[in-house]
């Protein structure tokens, strides 16, 4: 995969303005993946259109990981999603992208180990396969997240 290229993500993202001017190291704090998962670098994408309201669910923020998530009872579900959508932008800090780690889920590793509770940045799950373009390749621990065009 290089900077520019289309392919299709599903799973969590985020606001990108969590993420810009950061560090790898500092995305696994944000974000809540174990110290050291993406050491070995990330890919980053932004998606090239918003979910529908089908296309995803609500995941609340990092610092609950999705073995621990519970949707809390007694709220509009379909309220909530609504008003998600109308705060993502397809530019800028608000547009939604995607962290792939080049170190791959671990099966043999406790979830509450590989996800840790994050710093409480915004997420969602896609359920569907939505196109997005790569907007960086990090490699290491230091890479500072720069957005390409």
């Amino acid at each position: 995969m290089a900077v520019r290229d289309h392919i299709e993500v599903r799973g969590y993202v985020t606001k990108e303005a969590f993420l810009v001017g950061r560090p790898l190291q500092a995305f696994e704090r944000l974000l809540g993946f174990r110290a050291g998962r993406l050491a070995a670098g990330a890919t980053i994408a932004k998606l090239d259109r918003l979910p529908q309201a089908h296309e995803f669910e609500l995941a609340g923020y990092s610092m609950t990981a999705q073995h621990r998530f519970a949707m809390p009872g007694g709220l509009d579900g379909a309220k909530l999603k609504h008003l998600a959508i109308s705060s993502w932008t397809l530019a800028g800090g608000h547009r939604l992208v995607k962290v792939m780690p080049r170190a791959p889920h671990d099966p043999s590793m406790a979830d509450d180990e590989q996800y840790p509770p994050g710093e409480g940045v915004p997420q969602w799950k896609l359920t569907a396969r939505l196109p997005a373009t790569i907007t960086a390749e990090l490699a290491g621990h230091s890479a500072i997240y720069r957005p390409a065009a």
